[in-house]
């Protein structure tokens, strides 16, 4: 269960901030609802792969505060990146 936390918590991120940004800089929100989820787990698997962790301590459980923090993030940064990209993409012909 450990190691889903950090997915979940990188994905819910992505959510938040994707359709954000998305809306922000004109694109659609579904392109940044899916965007943002996919960016999320992105930035995730990508920073554990190059073990980068900004804040917290990689050898505390997934549960630590500093840790789910830096999950969210994580996953908001990717989220946001992917979000206004799939939502530019995906943006309402008018």
């Amino acid at each position: 269960m450990e190691d889903i936390v950090p997915l979940i918590l990188s994905a819910i991120g992505g959510l938040v901030v994707g359709p954000l940004v998305s809306r922000l800089t004109g694109g659609g929100g579904t392109g940044g609802l899916i965007g943002g989820i996919v960016g999320g787990i992105g930035a995730h698997y990508g920073l554990d792969a190059a073990n980068i962790q900004v804040l917290g301590d990689a050898t505390a459980s997934a549960t630590s505060p500093m840790n789910i923090i830096n999950t969210l993030l994580e996953g908001g940064v990717g989220g946001g990146i992917v979000g206004v990209l799939a939502g530019l993409l995906m943006k309402p012909k008018s």
